[in-house]
Parts: structure tokens; sequence; C-alpha cells
């Protein structure tokens, strides 16, 4: 094999694009050029160049919790500004790591930009991590890059479905654990329904009923425009609009799923069925422009932090059955909801701040798998 060290460089300086945010002022977006050398590179250091990435309302919860859960801190800009993390495919464009090969292609954590630098670290058949002391992160889950060469995930064909849902299906899977572990038969209510995280951990936990010998119920909460839609995938046992809560069956004892992060919507489900709330687990800010926040405490709920639940497993599973079993999940659910989405291209700096834009004001189209690119 060659060394990384004596592959060619084809240009020594590289023109990275990004897209920096006012941190106060969301709306606000600024395009900025920067050069990264690549002669001066320090050892293990790579340049990633973004070939694609997904963007929906998870995007937009790493703006809004930027400073709440540290968001801000992976790809840091000047003061007063930062970069959205995404999820995308990337090629490593410059290698000065010997187990790391230009050309090669990987699937990860990415700022909104076309060029980014990283230094690899715990360098394995399955991909690696970037442990460059710029990167202040929240937890190694999101520091990963998977090889794609390796990744039993991953399908060439199915590339805009791995952009969009793959992260989002990754919370689905460790959520759908959670909850078969600490479940007492409580029917489950999923606010903001449509969103794709919670429709992946909807299908879990209604498709693995039967093998669970679980009672609980599957109960998609959504807005009156998008009940047709979150009924029409099939992953729910029910969908009930947000303005008829009054039809949830005051008999039965529930336990809310919260992706909307809504103190309101909370306070009326609350409202609607009263004690029969047993529990509540914030999960996603869908909903980050609401007047009145959840508050943990006033709630007694829990906040799940999925790389915690994705490093558990990965720790007793090991890394290799922990991708296997996510990617036959994974599977399974891309063919249940196969006909719900449609593939939507968005090229160039201008059409990725419009999709932006439209997604932050939420007039962005839900059942689009937006794949994005610089070029």
């Amino acid at each position: 094999m060659t060394s990384a060290h004596s592959n060619p460089i084809v240009s020594s300086v590289i023109s990275s694009t990004q897209i920096w945010l006012n941190q106060d002022h969301l709306n606000e977006t600024k395009v900025v050029e920067v050069s990264l050398n690549a002669e001066e590179l320090g050892d293990d250091e790579l340049i990633l160049e973004t070939d694609n990435f997904g963007f929906s309302a998870n995007n937009i919860t790493y703006a809004a919790l930027g400073f709440k859960m540290g968001y801000w801190g992976f790809f840091p800009a000047e003061e007063g500004y930062g970069i959205v993390p995404v999820w995308g495919f990337a090629t490593v464009k410059v290698s000065r790591h010997p187990d790391i090969q230009e050309g090669e292609k990987v699937f990860g954590y990415l700022p909104m930009a076309s060029h980014w630098v990283i230094k690899a670290g715990k360098v394995a058949a399955h991909g690696f991590s970037d442990v460059h002391e710029n990167r202040k992160s929240i937890s190694p889950v999101y520091d990963q890059y998977l090889r794609c060469s390796a990744d039993p995930g991953y399908d060439a064909n199915r590339e805009a479905w791995q952009l969009n849902f793959r992260p989002l299906y990754m919370t689905s899977f460790v959520l759908d654990d959670y909850v078969a572990e600490l479940s007492e038969g409580e029917s489950l209510l999923l606010s903001s329904a449509s969103s794709k995280t919670a429709l992946g951990t909807a299908q879990l936990l209604k498709d693995q009923k039967e093998q669970r010998s679980a009672t609980y119920k599957v109960i998609g909460l959504t807005s009156p425009s998008n009940v047709e839609m979150v009924k029409a995938t099939g992953c729910y046992d029910d969908v009930v609009s947000y303005n008829e809560l009054e039809k949830l069956d005051k008999t039965d004892t529930f336990w809310l799923l919260d992706f909307a992060a809504n103190g309101t919507l909370i306070n009326n489900i609350t409202h609607a069925i009263g004690d029969k709330l047993s529990k509540i687990s914030l999960i996603g800010a869908t909903d980050w422009e609401a007047q009145e926040k959840p508050n943990p405490k006033l709630l007694d709920a829990e906040i799940f932090f999925a790389p915690s639940r994705v490093k558990l497993r990965q720790k007793e599973w090991g890394h290799d059955v922990f991708l296997k079993k996510y990617a036959s999940a994974w599977q399974r659910f891309a063919q249940k909801v196969d006909n719900t989405f449609f593939e939507q291209t968005h090229v160039g700096t201008d059409n990725i701040i419009a999709l932006y834009k439209e997604t932050l004001n939420g007039n962005a189209d839900t059942k689009a798998l937006n794949v994005v690119s610089f070029k």
C-alpha cells in the first residue's frame, strides 16, 4: 500500500467555502472563503472535501441549541458566528495520516462548508475519529467518520436516504432500545410525529411489539395538516391531531416522547389526560420558535441524549455488532416509508442558504429528502 505521505498534492492551497450564522440571530447568514494550505497540515491531519449532505429540522435544532448543548463547538468560526453541523459524505482530499488514503469516501458529522481540516485518530477498519484540538465535542459519537467501503449500512443507490435519515434514525434506534428496556406497558405518545426521528422511532416501536410481547400503543401527535401524511406511513397505531387531544383514551396511561420542545403543547397534553401522563422524555426541538419551552424540573422530565445510549450499546455489543444491528433496522425502515418521501437537490451557496431559511421558518417540505452540495 502506498503511504498517504507520498501522494501528490494537486494544489497546495484549497479554498473552503463556509456558511456562517449569527449565533444570536439565526436568520442572518454570511458566506466566507477560507484558504487551507495543504503544505501546512500537521501529522495525521486531513482535508475533507464535502461531497453532499442532508438537511432537515434536525439541523435547525443544532443551531437553536448551539449554546445550550454545545453544538457550536464542533466547527468554530469567528466570535459571534457559528457553523451549523450537518451529516454527509466527504472525500479525503489531502491526507497526512499513513493509514488513510486520499480519495477515500467517508460518512459523518461535517460543517456547512466545502472543505474542513480534521485530525485523524482512533483509526480502525470501520473508520476513524476527529481528535483535533479545535474541536470542542460533546460526545465521541459525533466525532466518528465511517469508511463507506467497510460500512454495512452504506448503499450507493440510496445515498439521499442515508444523508437525511441515517443520523436521525440512529437516535430512533437507541431511543426504541431505551423505551423497550423501561416500558411498563404505557401507550407511547410521540409529538411532532411527522418528523423523521419520530417516524423512525414509531416504526421500530410498532414493528417489534409482537416479538417483545408488548402491550403499548404507538400514537403520533401532529398538526392537523400532517395527519394524513403521518397515517400513510404506517408507522403508528393511531394518529391524533394537536387540536383533538381530548380523543386520547383516559383509561390508558401514557409516556410522552417529545420531539417538539413546545411547553404549551405539553401543557395541553397534560390538561387533556391529567395524571394519566406518567412519564415525559425530551428528545428534540423541532418547534424551536415555541414561545414557551418545557421546563424539565417542573415536568419531572428526563432529557434523552442519544449519543450516551449509542456509546453504552457500542461498548456492550461491540462496534461491529452495533453497526450490523443498526444497518438491518435501518434498511427495514427505508423500505417501509419508501413511497412517502422524494429526493430534492440543492446546489450552491445561494440555494443552500435558501433551504436553510425555509427550514428555519418552518416552510420546508417535510417529505423532501434534501441532497445538498456546494457544487
